[in-house]
């Protein structure tokens, strides 16, 4: 079973998505940037879904990180993030971020575009 790393610092959100994929994805769930970063190291992580604004480290600031990891550099990361600004998709692109989901969304539609990236 593949493994899938949630970084939202919304319990609730966290819990919803963590329900979606029950028996489907292992889920490793971190608060903030920080967080994940911390729990990455002897993890094997297959998915990334990250929020955008976070306390502590933002979404954007951890897909930068973690695409410095030669372990990370081809993994799909889908930021999941109630912003909708041009800019910020923009740096995400160029961040190496493999989709953007914006908030509310529909779990089924969250669950196909992460098998359409898994391949």
């Amino acid at each position: 079973m593949k493994t899938v790393m949630l970084v939202d610092d919304s319990n609730s959100i966290r819990n919803i998505i963590k329900n979606a994929l029950v028996g489907q994805y292992n889920v490793v769930e971190a608060e903030n940037g920080k967080d994940a970063l911390a729990k990455l190291p002897g993890t094997a992580v297959d998915f990334f879904l990250f929020d955008v604004n976070m306390p502590e480290m933002d979404g954007i600031t951890l897909l930068g990180e973690v695409r410095k990891l030669p372990a990370h550099k081809g993994t799909p990361i889908l930021m999941l993030t109630t912003e909708t600004k041009d800019e910020l998709r923009q740096k995400g692109r160029e961040l190496g971020a493999s989709g953007w989901i914006v908030k509310p969304f529909e779990p089924d539609k969250l669950i196909a575009a992460m098998q359409k990236l898994l391949g």
